[in-house]
């Protein structure tokens, strides 16, 4: 592990804005603070999604297989064989990394390009949505509702929303930096490698499959463990909302945005745009529809142009601008 790791997490700024962060749902109404717990739910997923398309060049679009896997599978386990959500979570990631694992060896074994495992992955997310509207034990079309939320944290009950925030916030922390950790590790510089020119990274003796494979599980894991708790914070697992692949879209748009293969970028990514599109759409949705959507697209495009490379470099230029 390089030494920049650990005196990124010895920052004493860093750990007191986290501090700082916990104490808001002592003092946010609860339209405010579900806003801030959604933007933490993304923030995780994006994150984790870094991992295997940031950090590893390698374009997945199949993520809401695994948001799907923690939210539905956990739930269903829970419902109709009475396991409890803790262990169903478990079994959840178990299975989305099989998945994952999967998912790779296909990557690897056809040598596919680019594009060519986007629209496999995409493919992947648009079977998983079929499979799961159709079987009864998931839910089927109708989702699955939990049980209401009494504060028993053994039974994966958080207390409400504040119990829930707090929940999200250190799944985010966790995403986050596993991010930190393989940047700084041997895996991120085998990753970026495979990213920057494959066949040069396999001539020089980067094990392709291996890495690629472990990319792909970390981040499913991570995806899955959200999901999860994501379902219980909702008390209702929506195939619809929850296996459909635009979950995915909006991930891939959060880590795009904020900065592509950094630690940090996913999450700001996501601490602009999701906080803006609930505001938005709260404020004008019913007074001008649609103005919301027009609005939130206009401050894409103008990320997007000011910095294709996403916000945290145009952040860190202009810091590095006015120390000069």
């Amino acid at each position: 592990m390089r030494p920049e790791f650990f005196a990124t997490i010895k920052n004493p700024w860093l750990w007191l804005a986290l501090a700082a962060t916990a104490t808001l749902p002592t003092m946010l109404p609860s339209y405010y603070l579900h806003i801030l717990t959604l933007t933490l739910v993304y923030m995780a997923l994006a994150s984790a999604w870094n991992i295997v398309g940031g950090i590893a060049g390698q374009i997945s679009l199949a993520h809401s297989l695994f948001v799907g896997c923690g939210a539905m599978l956990a739930s269903a386990l829970l419902l109709k064989l009475g396991i409890n959500m803790w262990f169903g979570m478990l079994i959840s990631a178990a299975v989305a990394a099989v998945l994952a694992a999967a998912i790779a060896w296909v990557d690897f074994r056809f040598r596919l390009g680019h594009l060519s495992f986007a629209l496999i992955t995409l493919a992947f997310a648009e079977m998983a949505e079929i499979v799961v509207i159709g079987s009864d034990f998931l839910g089927a079309a109708s989702g699955l509702f939990l049980p209401k939320d009494t504060g028993n944290f053994l039974n994966f009950e958080f207390g409400g929303g504040k119990g829930a925030f707090w929940m999200m916030l250190a799944l985010a922390v966790i995403c986050i930096l596993v991010n930190l950790a393989i940047l700084n590790s041997p895996l991120g510089y085998y990753l970026r490698t495979v990213r920057d020119n494959e066949n040069a990274a396999q001539a020089i003796g980067v094990a392709l499959l291996r890495n690629k494979t472990l990319a792909m599980v970390i981040s499913a894991v991570l995806t899955s463990l959200v999901g999860t708790v994501y379902a219980r914070y909702l008390t209702f697992a929506d195939p619809y909302q929850l296996v459909s692949p635009v979950i995915t879209i909006e991930i891939v748009l959060f880590a795009t945005v904020g900065g592509l293969g950094r630690a940090f970028g996913p999450a700001l990514g996501a601490l602009l745009l999701v906080p803006l599109g609930e505001v938005l759409r709260g404020k004008l949705g019913g007074v001008l529809p649609g103005m919301h959507y027009f609005i939130y697209g206009a401050v894409v495009i103008a990320v997007i142009l000011a910095s294709p490379r996403g916000l945290l470099p145009l952040i860190e230029r202009l810091f590095k601008r006015k120390a000069a």
